[in-house]
């Protein structure tokens, strides 16, 4: 093994106990040791987002390594992954409260999704967008539009990722506005997830949809529960355990 690989697997390790600082340091390590774009571009990745795991605030470190993947992977006509790279520098901005440049980072991925034709790939930019637009207030009804449009492109292909996460985001947008609009869609959303369960065929398949969506009941619970409708809240909880 080399020695990068070690460090990599390392920083992988700290990551998943959240320890960033010393993920940093190990991927820094793997970053110095690394010739190659391809795997320069995967640390560079890495560090951008440890670094902003650490502190929101400071964007400096963030953007310097998300810059340098998104370049990496422009020289090496990997436009997936610059796409996620787009994103990934458009959510840097939207975290730390630069709304406007983050929708223009957002507005760049949706383009080069769309010019790959990658159905899955448009919908996540488009998803990203949605996000940052449903922040205002004067935002909200073109964040309804794009959430609406994800569902149904994303229903057609499948993609139960990209669907679940924009009804999630069509949710949020009626809890402030009406909530018992919100509370119906969910529970629309939580019987689409078990006619999505009948057509998976293995018990470990249905347990791992199951868990990736697990957000969905827990919000819906929440709104149950601030309808003061405590039968429908455990009702709900029920329904995640099963």
């Amino acid at each position: 093994m080399e020695d990068y690989e070690q460090y990599i697997k390392n920083g992988d390790s700290f990551v998943k106990k959240e320890k960033f600082m010393d993920a940093i340091r190990e991927y820094t390590k793997a970053y110095d040791a690394i010739k190659e774009d391809d795997l320069k571009a995967e640390i560079c990745y890495k560090l951008s987002q440890c670094y902003f795991s650490l502190d929101h605030k400071s964007t400096e470190n963030p953007l310097k390594y998300a810059g340098e993947s998104l370049e990496l992977h422009r020289k090496l006509g990997d436009r997936e992954l610059e796409i996620m790279d787009l994103i990934n520098i458009g959510y840097i901005y939207l975290d730390s409260g630069e709304r406007d440049s983050a929708i223009s980072y957002f507005d760049r991925a949706i383009e080069e999704a769309d010019k790959a034709k990658d159905v899955q790939l448009f919908a996540l930019t488009n998803n990203a967008k949605a996000e940052a637009l449903s922040t205002l207030k004067s935002k909200k009804a073109e964040a309804m539009k794009i959430y609406d449009n994800v569902i149904e492109l994303s229903e057609k292909s499948e993609d139960w990722e990209n669907y679940f996460e924009a009804l999630y985001g069509k949710i949020n947008i009626l809890r402030d506005t009406d909530i018992n609009a919100a509370f119906d869609l969910g529970k629309k959303g939580l019987d689409k997830i078990d006619s999505i369960m009948e057509s998976i065929k293995t018990k470990k398949d249905k347990k791992e949809f199951k868990a990736s969506v697990g957000y969905l009941y827990d919000s819906v619970s929440d709104i149950a529960m601030e309808l003061e409708n405590i039968d429908e809240a455990m009702k709900i909880a029920s329904r995640a355990m099963e």
